[in-house]
């Protein structure tokens, strides 16, 4: 027989299961706690960690899912790690969260899981700089106003209570240099409509109530 007639043998490689893909990371984390004990002293001991499974963008809201726990032995002062999923379920990351990476209390904001499911509708609106915090991180809570004005009477309405920022910022740092652009997560569609139809209309202003949910919005009117 020729070599070119002699038949040539592949292996096949399936991907890996999302089980064993799991085992992975777990058998990782495991290493990982091993090498933490190995350089602690008397003063570390063994402690529930909760880690991402996978990146997990920012304005995002946890689900059980994008999370694992994991056992490490980590120093006692260590109190920035969070050690219980449910501590993390329904908030929102403020900053991205990358891989195997410990979820930090000063990254999770409190959200309203209520309010805010997985799966929203992006609405992007230009905010004048003097009419929105000076400052907003994504996964921030804010209610969008919008004020008309008709016959001499100008009425000021609540658009949209409690929703999630994206992002916030312009194509300039320099935010006094014009309108910056304004990014909301929204899950409610007739919401997102609404808010759109404000901006075209009337004059957009955003009020930030992260932290401080028991704070209601009125309408008014002069």
């Amino acid at each position: 027989m020729t070599d070119a007639n002699q038949p040539v043998i592949r292996s096949k490689r399936a991907l890996p299961t999302g089980r064993a893909v799991l085992g992975a990371l777990l058998v990782t984390l495991a290493a990982l706690g091993v090498l933490l004990a190995a350089r602690l002293g008397d003063d570390a001991t063994f402690q529930d960690v909760v880690v991402a499974r996978a990146d997990i963008a920012p304005g995002t809201v946890i689900e059980e899912s994008d999370v694992a726990t994991v056992r490490l032995r980590l120093d006692e002062q260590a109190d920035w790690v969070i050690g219980d999923i449910s501590e993390v379920v329904g908030n929102v990351t403020l900053g991205p969260v990358g891989q195997l990476e410990f979820l930090q209390r000063s990254n999770i904001a409190t959200g309203l899981p209520d309010l805010m499911p997985t799966g929203v509708a992006v609405v992007s609106l230009e905010v004048q700089p003097e009419r929105a915090p000076a400052s907003l991180a994504a996964g921030e809570l804010v209610s969008v106003l919008a004020t008309f004005e008709a016959g001499g009477e100008a009425t000021t309405e609540l658009i949209a209570d409690r929703v999630s920022v994206l992002s916030f910022g312009g194509a300039s740092s320099d935010f006094n240099s014009g309108d910056v652009v304004l990014r909301l997560g929204v899950s409610d569609g007739v919401i997102a409509s609404e808010i759109v139809h404000a901006a075209q209309t009337g004059a957009i202003s955003i009020i930030g109530i992260t932290g401080a949910n028991d704070v209601e919005i009125p309408e008014a009117t002069t």
